[in-house]
């Protein structure tokens, strides 16, 4: 058996597991590709600025449960898993996810905890010199 083989399977939880002798070349995570992360941070800019607007009526959150769980989605991403993210889209993203953490306050819940998670993903990506723009 080569020693260099090592075979990835998914999980239940979908995290990548290795059988056998892990290619020690190998990137640590699975990559996403900027053409699969950029829409969803597209969709996660537009997502927040709904939410936002949501805020003020006390009628529909619909846009507020969808960014939630897609906020999910995204907290199982680590900055090192991203292959250099659509630089203006994630600026963007954090953004709006900041102005709208400000709107929900300390008593934010569950949307405001998903909240802060997905910032410290993007403000990682942003600190590791990939994007030359504070948000």
């Amino acid at each position: 058996m080569d020693e260099q083989i090592g075979a990835v399977t998914t999980t239940a939880g979908d995290a990548p597991s290795l059988i056998g002798r892990p290619d020690p070349e190998a990137p640590p995570f699975p990559r996403i590709p900027a053409a699969d992360s950029t829409p969803v941070l597209r969709q996660c800019t537009a997502l927040a600025a709904r939410a936002r607007v949501e805020l003020l009526s006390v009628h529909s959150h619909a846009a507020a449960e969808e960014l939630s769980q897609l906020l999910a989605s995204m907290g199982r991403w680590d900055a090192d898993m991203l292959e250099t993210p659509d630089p203006t889209m994630t600026v963007l993203c954090a953004a709006a996810l900041q102005d709208l953490a400000e709107r929900l306050g300390p008593s934010a819940g569950e949307l405001g905890a998903r909240v802060e998670t997905a910032l410290e993903l993007l403000h990682s990506v942003m600190g590791k010199g990939r994007i030359g723009a504070p948000a």
